[in-house]
């Protein structure tokens, strides 16, 4: 089982200047959409910065993410000393919540016969036995924060530079799983069975209003504060990203995209586009539709296929 990708990356119809970047590699595994925020230059520079530098760690890994892990863990007790979290397993696709920073997040199977099984708990696994800790997933996170330090010391380092940020979407699949660390708007969906299922929640001012309750669809639609990021990476030196992991079976389509492409089209009809669209012409149709409705924004579109199959064969 692998990796198949493509992506594409559009200006959009009304910016002179493309802020996004993305990243596709399918023999590390690793895919991501960054869309960058602080100016032109600034956000330029700090998306290409994200994905450039998730890129750089992750390859010189070379799939080996214990040792990586171990390495990281060194580096952290020559400074100051920090715990790591485990974190749970999701084989059934079913939500995880991310860990407050410093906790132990651990998920247990039933251990009296006839109890229901704990929210997130693999099935695989025997009773009272305990999901395994991702290595891959740590190695990752810790990518990430080094990415937003880096970034925001280079923000202070030149003037031009100050003050940006972007958001950051990245997956690694790696051993039978997908690992997702999420900062900001940008999104990440599975299709799978016919089905397509957004594995991301938006970190942005209107999101949290909506999941409150606070305003309508139709109101945060038309709201000027549409654009307002809550998290991000590099803005501030230290991030806490959203991370989870989820089962991947063959067939399995992933799609990764900044705003400029899903301000324009609503879940049901992007769902119904990526089931009648080859997959490896997924990016190009996303970017031309968006387009097509006014492109106001940059937009992203990265596509992942996992297959057995190599990609001519596995490309619908």
């Amino acid at each position: 089982m692998r990796l198949w990708a493509w992506g594409q990356s559009d200006p959009g119809r009304k910016r002179e200047r493309n802020e996004d970047s993305y990243l596709v590699d399918p023999e590390t595994g690793v895919m991501a959409v960054a869309d960058g925020m602080g100016g032109h230059q600034g956000g330029a520079t700090a998306s290409r910065m994200a994905v450039e530098y998730l890129g750089r760690e992750l390859a010189e890994v070379r799939g080996n993410f214990d040792a990586a892990l171990l390495e990281q863990v060194k580096s952290q007790l020559q400074g100051a000393v920090r715990t790591t979290e485990e974190m749970p397993i999701v084989n059934d696709m079913h939500d995880v919540s991310t860990p407050p920073a410093g906790s132990r997040a651990v998920v247990t199977q039933p251990t009296r016969p006839g109890d229901p099984p704990v929210r997130g708990s693999d099935p695989t696994l025997p009773p009272g036995a305990v999901p395994a800790f991702s290595p891959a997933l740590e190695v990752m996170r810790c990518v990430v924060r080094r990415a937003s330090s880096a970034i925001f010391e280079a923000s202070w380092a030149k003037p031009e530079l100050r003050g940006m940020g972007t958001t950051l979407t990245a997956m690694l699949v790696h051993g039978g799983r997908a690992h997702l660390v999420h900062a900001g708007d940008s999104r990440c969906y599975v299709f799978r069975d016919g089905q397509l299922r957004q594995l991301t929640e938006d970190h942005s001012w209107i999101a949290e209003q909506l999941r409150a309750g606070s305003i309508s669809e139709a109101e945060a639609k038309s709201s000027k504060f549409r654009h307002v990021i809550t998290k991000s990476i590099g803005f501030e030196r230290d991030i806490e990203a959203d991370t989870k992991t989820v089962s991947v079976s063959a067939g399995d389509c992933f799609l990764l995209c900044s705003d400029g492409m899903t301000n324009y089209v609503e879940h049901g009809e992007l769902e119904r586009i990526v089931a009648m669209t080859w997959y490896r012409r997924l990016p190009a149709t996303l970017v031309e539709l968006a387009n097509s409705r006014g492109g106001d924004d940059n937009i992203t579109v990265v596509v992942g296929l996992v297959a057995n199959a190599p990609p001519e064969h596995a490309a619908r």
